[in-house]
């Protein structure tokens, strides 16, 4: 096919009939596309003042990825590939050898990454030469903000019960824990797919609830972000097994102050984005501030000799990275919405 180089071409808009409105096409692009006379083209009016043409139904998902692996390659790698055609949009993905069997290591890996990373990710087929991984869910299933809302609950409770799990020294509870960050980096996986389709395709965008392709870069932002926070509630809940013996009651104290102070944070944050409140925002960023004062007062006071000392600075520094985390994320409502505070002149 001849590719169009000139993609930009200036057209006057025309009156016909005194009630509509008419543009022409250059011919070699309605070539190029493959347009026929009569046929129905979508045009989309999008937030920043332009217009979107689309010549037929787009297809808001790709079609099929072909990953080759061999012996060098190890089950991380093909992990990793398998992650990067699932957040490029791809419905189907399959894993195939050249001349000789799929590695056990590989095939154990994908069955793990599909059942423990994946949502809506099966495995239709399964031979010695090829395993093929198909995306069954419908983009998307959720709007970004109910999404987001899920995904911020999970990374709550996480921290909620580290920090019960830490002051019982419950090492069963805190290993159900561990096993909850699962949930929420699948669900970060899904919605980082879903922001990608979304930003080359308008009826995804709509259909997220998002405004502007822009927004899904900063999403994509906060998602992450949240992803780190249910990292450190589950390194909380991890280091509760080498808790030599109960902590001392007036630290758990102070910790589970310090936690209520970063859920706190936390919480806001996530209100500052989903009501685009540039305020709200501003007053999380101040807040960290204290959170993160508090937590280096705190830290002063733990004595070396004092038992699980090592353990204590690492939960407190833990509860710090959620606070700042949080005020990562209000930056992005800080950003989104500082036209709404600004006079332009």
């Amino acid at each position: 096919m001849k590719i169009i180089e000139n993609t930009i071409q200036t057209r006057k808009i025309q009156l016909s009939g005194g009630s509509t409105y008419i543009i022409s096409l250059p011919k070699d692009w309605v070539d190029e596309l493959k347009i026929k006379v009569g046929e129905n083209v979508t045009i989309i009016k999008n937030s920043n003042q332009s217009l979107t043409l689309f010549p037929k139904e787009q297809d808001k998902e790709q079609g099929i990825a072909v990953i080759n692996s061999n012996q060098k390659d190890s089950g991380g790698s093909v992990k990793r590939k398998i992650i990067a055609a699932y957040l490029a949009g791809y419905k189907i993905i399959q894993i195939k050898t050249k001349g000789m069997k799929i590695p056990s290591e590989h095939s154990r890996s994908v069955r793990e990454l599909v059942h423990s990373s994946m949502i809506g990710t099966e495995i239709v087929e399964s031979s010695s030469g090829a395993i093929t991984v198909q995306i069954l869910t419908r983009l998307p299933e959720l709007s970004f903000e109910t999404a987001l809302k899920r995904m911020y609950l999970m990374a709550t409770n996480m921290i909620k019960e580290s920090i019960e799990a830490l002051e019982e020294t419950d090492i069963a509870h805190a290993d159900g824990i561990v096993n909850m960050d699962d949930e929420v980096d699948r669900f970060g996986l899904y919605i980082r797919r879903n922001l990608v389709l979304a930003v080359e395709n308008q009826s995804i965008l709509q259909d997220m609830g998002l405004k502007k392709p822009s927004n899904c870069l900063e999403y994509r932002t906060i998602v992450s972000k949240i992803e780190r926070i249910g990292d450190h509630a589950s390194l909380i809940a991890k280091r509760i097994k080498f808790i030599e013996e109960k902590i001392d009651p007036k630290i758990i104290t102070k910790i589970k102050k310090l936690s209520e102070k970063s859920l706190e944070v936390f919480e806001e944050a996530i209100t500052a984005v989903q009501n685009h409140d540039f305020q709200k925002g501003e007053n999380v960023a101040e807040k960290v501030g204290k959170v993160i004062e508090e937590e280096k007062e705190i830290m002063s006071k733990i004595k070396e000799d004092e038992k699980n000392s090592t353990i204590i600075r690492f939960v407190l520094e833990d509860l710090r990275r959620i606070a700042e985390y949080s005020s990562d994320i209000a930056e992005v409502a800080i950003d989104e919405n500082i036209h709404n505070i600004i006079s332009e002149e």
